[in-house]
């Protein structure tokens, strides 16, 4: 099966020996799907993807309010022979897993592109942002031999890191996999205002 894991591997890496100074831990839960749409009300989002994509149950790993814990979802279409399967895959993650200068978007995305890298994907020229529910995030294009397009939007808010990755097996699907996804977030819960770290620290 086409891996779409890339946000849990590269938050799953305790390569750094760096102090981590304190900062709150959400306590998030898995969160459940209800038809066709995600909800968690413990970070404030809705994840509405492309109607053709079904929904896996939510994963929660770690334990609760500890950096070690993590979330991911993820909605697959069908398998097609010689081709990649398309999906659409949400992940949250503590921000305080980081040492604190690697907390800003842009320090994320560049633990995404090297994780990525290593699993044989190539980072392709593209838009440094993109839009999803009202809120920019780092954008990052991929593609890799097979053929596999994926694209991986990040963003760091007060105390989570957020992600979102989409893939198929060329640009133009996956970029209509974006037009098709809803995302709603309640910015006060998920801590995601004007004030978070997007771009602050390298």
């Amino acid at each position: 099966m086409y891996r779409l894991g890339v946000g849990l591997v590269i938050f799953a890496i305790f390569g750094w020996s760096q102090e981590r100074p304190a900062l709150t831990v959400p306590r998030f839960d898995k969160g459940s799907v209800e038809g066709k749409i995600y909800k968690n009300a413990s970070i404030g989002l809705e994840l509405t993807p492309d109607p053709k994509l079904k929904f896996a149950a939510p994963v929660l790993k770690g334990k609760i309010g500890t950096v070690s814990s993590s979330l991911m979802v993820a909605a697959w279409g069908k398998f097609k022979s010689g081709s990649a399967r398309e999906g659409t895959a949400f992940w949250a993650v503590p921000l305080a897993f980081y040492p604190a200068d690697k907390r800003s978007t842009d320090a994320c995305m560049r633990k995404v592109v090297e994780a990525n890298q290593k699993d044989g994907f190539r980072p392709v020229q593209g838009s440094p942002e993109g839009d999803l529910g009202g809120l920019m995030f780092a954008r990052t294009d991929f593609v890799r031999e097979g053929p596999a397009y994926e694209v991986v939007f990040v963003k760091a808010c007060d105390t989570l890191a957020l992600g979102f990755i989409f893939t198929g097996s060329e640009r133009d699907a996956v970029n209509k996999l974006i037009a098709a996804t809803d995302l709603k977030v309640d910015l006060p819960t998920a801590g995601c205002g004007p004030k978070s770290p997007s771009t602050t620290q390298r």
